[in-house]
């Protein structure tokens, strides 16, 4: 039997068995508080089941990463065998692709863009990673939501995340976005392709194909069939909304780790 190297944010049919092991080791710690915060049901290994895990791994003096593999694992009690890769099944909370986008890191990235991020990467002109990709409407509208809730009214939450229906990680067909690295988003990716650029300087992780031969297409309002969640194609990836936000909550946390700031008559929207 194996279990898998899980990193935050994946999903994967073990996790539950993660938490199941992980938050009695917590409450015993005395972590009732953190412990109470991870649901031992879901299928994703999220922001309250990745502080769990860095604050166990720092009990017995792990290296503090949150990435669960074989030292963790065992520590937990489970000494099955470690595969790295197996936590993809549901790529950043998105059930299944769609015609137009692949996986690339881990991610539904527009096809277009992908083939030349791997191109730059294969060449060596790149060694990033993609942290965001393709979001439907139902996804970006429910990111869109758990900004609201955090940062507390719309507008702030604009400065991060664009509303459903304004974003270009809904595009595809060359036309779409993604973030990548805060560390690799900087002159390694400008001087690696011309096709590939940075359109705005307070969001330095936001990449897209180049439009300077055509212009971009408007981007259309979502349809309220769009913006429904996929309950069957959920149900059927064997994860639920619970899943999708655990991994909206990574994402808004990876985006604060970025630099810059955004001029007064912008938004870091995207």
């Amino acid at each position: 039997m194996t279990v898998p190297l899980l990193r935050p944010g994946q999903t994967h049919a073990a996790v539950p068995r993660l938490k199941q092991a992980l938050i009695p080791q917590l409450v015993e710690m005395g972590a009732q508080p953190l412990a109470s915060l991870i649901n031992p049901k879901t299928k994703t290994y999220g922001k309250a089941g990745v502080q769990g895990v860095k604050k166990f791994q720092e009990k017995k003096g792990l290296e503090v990463d949150g990435v669960v593999g074989k030292a963790t694992w065992g520590a937990l009690g489970i000494d099955d065998d470690v595969m790295d890769g197996g936590a993809r099944k549901v790529l950043n909370g998105v059930p299944g692709p769609e015609p137009g986008v692949v996986e690339f890191d881990g991610r539904w990235v527009d096809d277009a863009l992908a083939a030349e991020l791997l191109a730059v990467r294969q060449a060596g002109h790149w060694t990033g990673t993609v942290f965001s990709g393709y979001r439907p409407p139902w996804y970006q509208k429910r990111l869109f939501d758990a900004a609201v809730k955090k940062y507390g009214s719309e507008a702030a939450a604009r400065k991060w995340v664009a509303p459903p229906g304004k974003s270009k990680h809904g595009k595809k067909d060359g036309q779409g976005a993604v973030d990548v690295t805060p560390e690799s988003s900087g002159a390694q990716l400008d001087e690696a392709s011309e096709r590939l650029f940075r359109p705005m300087s307070w969001e330095p992780w936001h990449v897209q194909l180049s439009t300077r031969d055509a212009p971009p297409e408007e981007l259309a309002e979502p349809t309220e069939e769009e913006l429904k969640e996929p309950a069957a194609e959920l149900e059927e990836s064997g994860v639920g909304v619970d899943d999708v936000d655990d991994t909206i909550a990574v994402y808004l946390e990876d985006i604060e780790t970025g630099e810059g700031a955004p001029p007064e008559e912008e938004s870091r929207a995207d």
